[in-house]
């Protein structure tokens, strides 16, 4: 088995995301992590030719990490598709009428590591100044959810802080009212993106120079170092040190601590592995995720 990893972007078009994706597989491979690609869901190279490719070259066995603040439309649905999964729970897909299995991770979302880091790109918190933490938005509630654990932590670190999204949440001029009635009259703006040089931030800065306020944009946060980081802890554990997937997956999981709970190799999948709870299969990482391991 041969494993290998695709940090996956939304769009090669935009400068910053092309360059957080670069400086993230970079990142990875200084790490030792073998066989990293990047790939985009719109723009060049496309999601779906990069894991051809490394299919071709040997991989059978993915880790796709979504460049991502929150999980929404595009990290459930959209990239997923993008590398032949019906959704982001998938586990296995098909190349060329053979099996592949995959992993799918998470987006940023709450992470204290992100928040301490957070607290200290800020600095200590002073009078008249507040934090505007600002997000591109979306219908789902996990974007506000992770907006709403940073902000509540930068409260509990002495801050002022609001949240407000370009669509499909709190306005920005509501936000920023409501930062003016404590008394707030200079904003540090975080923005929690990946890059903030697209429409939405655009918006999101001829919004600020409305306001009257005079507002200090900090970078987004996916080019504060902890956001690599992050990203390298949701690569599966033990990737690095061993070619032997199977072996690795069986040493970290405590299989017989659940009645009727094997792992077993699959003739079907030659090398993968499948975790069988009486009649339920789930690939073992996935299966942690759910709490079953």
């Amino acid at each position: 088995m041969k494993t290998g990893i695709i940090v996956l972007g939304l769009d090669s078009r935009s400068p910053g995301t092309r360059r957080t994706a670069e400086g993230c597989a970079e990142y990875l491979r200084s790490k030792g992590r073998k066989n990293v690609e990047v790939a985009f869901l719109r723009g060049e190279p496309y999601a779906e030719d990069v894991m051809r490719a490394m299919h071709s070259d040997g991989v059978d066995t993915f880790s796709i990490l979504p460049l991502s603040v929150s999980e929404g439309k595009n990290t459930v649905w959209l990239m997923p598709a993008s590398v032949l999964l019906p959704d982001n729970f998938g586990s296995w897909t098909m190349i060329d009428g053979k099996d592949v299995a995959t992993r799918f991770a998470t987006a940023l979302g709450p992470d204290q590591r992100m928040l301490d880091a957070l607290v200290e790109e800020l600095g200590p918190p002073s009078d008249g100044k507040g934090a505007l933490l600002v997000s591109r938005g979306s219908p789902h509630s996990t974007t506000k959810k992770t907006a709403m654990f940073y902000v509540e932590g930068l409260r509990e670190a002495g801050w002022k802080a609001e949240w407000c999204a370009d669509k499909h949440g709190i306005g920005l001029e509501d936000a920023v009212e409501s930062l003016k009635a404590q008394g707030v009259g200079k904003l540090k703006v975080v923005p929690l993106y990946v890059a903030f040089d697209g429409p939405s931030s655009e918006r999101v800065r001829d919004a600020l120079k409305t306001t009257g306020m005079k507002a200090d944009c900090l970078r987004p946060v996916s080019e504060l170092p902890v956001f690599k980081e992050i990203l390298d802890s949701k690569v599966p554990e033990g990737w690095r040190r061993s070619g032997n997937q199977v072996q690795d997956i069986i040493d970290n999981y405590s299989l017989h601590s659940l009645p009727r709970l094997e792992a077993l190799r699959d003739p079907e999948v030659g090398d993968g592995v499948v975790v069988r709870a009486e009649h339920l299969y789930l690939s073992a990482g996935r299966a942690d995720d759910r709490g079953l391991l």
